[in-house]
């Protein structure tokens, strides 16, 4: 299928700066922050606007790493590869979003949904005393990073956290996440 100019045009219309769909290593993860920093740098955005940007987009792709249903064989080095969605874009009040998506298994959409919600209203002195505690305290048992990803992504956001668990069948759900920087 061809990228039609008509494509193109939608996706600036919409305020598409970057998208990408396909399998996330920890390579792409260095090459596309890289990219997105760069292309920030260029249209002379803040630094402030950039790190937040660069962080929740890191977070982002680091969760689809760890936790995507879409999982590809690891390399010779043990790197883990997983299939996902990313969308870095200008909104209309001039600040920038982060999206993100890929499949989970069902079993973890109940304690992800809990996390989340339990981070999206906090204000601002409760998140930073909550990252605290929780880089005292450790990750679960069953986490596969250090735990603290929604809660950074919650004390850079502009708004609060945006999530969709949509369930696709028994065994799966797709979930979304669009974050304001």
């Amino acid at each position: 299928m061809d990228f039609s100019s008509q494509k193109q045009h939608f996706l600036e219309d919409s305020g598409v700066v970057f998208y990408f769909n396909g399998p996330v290593s920890q390579s792409v993860v260095e090459g596309v922050g890289d990219a997105i920093r760069t292309k920030l740098r260029h249209e002379e955005v803040g630094l402030g606007a950039i790190q937040r940007v660069f962080t929740i987009l890191i977070e982002q792709m680091q969760n689809i790493i760890r936790y995507s249903a879409d999982r590809v064989l690891s390399d010779e080095r043990g790197a883990e590869t997983a299939w996902g969605q990313i969308i870095v874009g200008q909104d209309d009040e001039g600040g920038y979003y982060i999206s993100c998506g890929n499949r989970i298994h069902a079993s973890q959409t109940q304690k992800l949904a809990h996390k989340i919600e339990q981070v999206q209203q906090m204000p601002p002195e409760e998140l930073k005393q909550y990252y605290k505690r929780m880089r005292k305290q450790g990750p679960d048992a069953d986490s596969k990073g250090a735990g603290l990803g929604f809660i950074e992504m919650a004390r850079k956001a502009r708004a609060p956290l945006a999530f969709s668990i949509e369930p696709l069948d028994e065994m799966c759900s797709f979930f979304s996440m669009k974050v304001k920087a």
